[in-house]
């Protein structure tokens, strides 16, 4: 419980799924979080639940697509905490549309908040990293469609791909200044019930039996959990992977081995 001590890490779409996991978990390990997303019930909910455990985390409002909010949450984030140590990128958006269904309003909403999202955590928390000189890490989330195809998930895989060379791109860039970027790619992982996503994407209901019928290519045969991608996060953010950068972590129960 004390691999990230006193280490004040960020981790966006904090709220829920992996990015609610990967909060409480950095958390236990001794980390000042800081949740960020924009459903303030949510992130107020991961914030609660940390700090009943009198460990240590803030909620701050976010939209990751706005420059102005991502110096709000440096801003606010060093009134509290000496320094920012590591940015976990973690927000996305989801779609599951054909090539044809797909409006170019859709594909460029996705890509405003999975892509672009990240390269301006990536500036902010290069920046913000910058201010102490001693290095750190940040954390791109990616998935299994950086790496193959899928039906009716164009605008997912243009996002992942793009998150996949922008860590490998900044970790050139940045090796020399000891800031690591690392990208996780998980496959299909149970981060909601079938009725929290038909509420949270009502336009990609039909994904829902797609993932079902994907289980079954699975070596192990079940969606991953979100505490499982957490770890991956916990070790990457943490002195255990100091000589990481440019790396991808796939997550997958080995879909992709195939």
């Amino acid at each position: 419980m004390s691999s990230l001590k006193d280490k004040t890490i960020i981790v966006t779409g904090g709220g829920r799924g992996i990015g609610a996991s990967a909060c409480k978990l950095l958390a236990y390990e001794g980390a000042n979080v800081i949740v960020t997303c924009r459903t303030v019930e949510e992130g107020i909910a991961t914030e609660k639940d940390i700090l009943s455990k009198n460990l240590s985390a803030k909620y701050i409002s976010h939209d990751v697509s706005k420059e102005e909010s991502w110096q709000n949450v440096i801003e606010e984030t060093l009134k509290h905490f000496p320094q920012i140590d590591a940015v976990v990128n973690n927000a996305g958006s989801y779609n599951y549309q054909s090539i044809l269904d797909c409006t170019h309003e859709s594909f460029k909403s996705l890509i405003n908040t999975s892509l672009d999202g990240c390269f301006l955590g990536l500036k902010y928390g290069t920046e913000a990293i910058r201010k102490h000189n001693k290095g750190g890490s940040i954390v791109m989330m990616s998935s299994v469609l950086a790496k193959i195809g899928a039906e009716n998930m164009s605008a997912l895989s243009a996002a992942h791909g793009g998150v996949k060379l922008l860590a490998k791109a900044a970790a050139c860039e940045l090796g020399p200044e000891k800031i690591r970027v690392n990208s996780i790619h998980p496959g299909l992982i149970d981060t909601y019930t079938d009725e929290e996503f038909k509420k949270n994407y009502p336009d990609s209901v039909d994904s829902l039996k797609y993932e079902k019928d994907s289980i079954g290519m699975i070596p192990f045969q079940r969606k991953g959990f979100s505490d499982e991608v957490a770890e991956a996060i916990r070790f990457l953010v943490s002195d255990e992977s100091v000589f990481m950068t440019g790396s991808e972590i796939t997550i997958d129960g080995g879909l992709i081995a195939q």
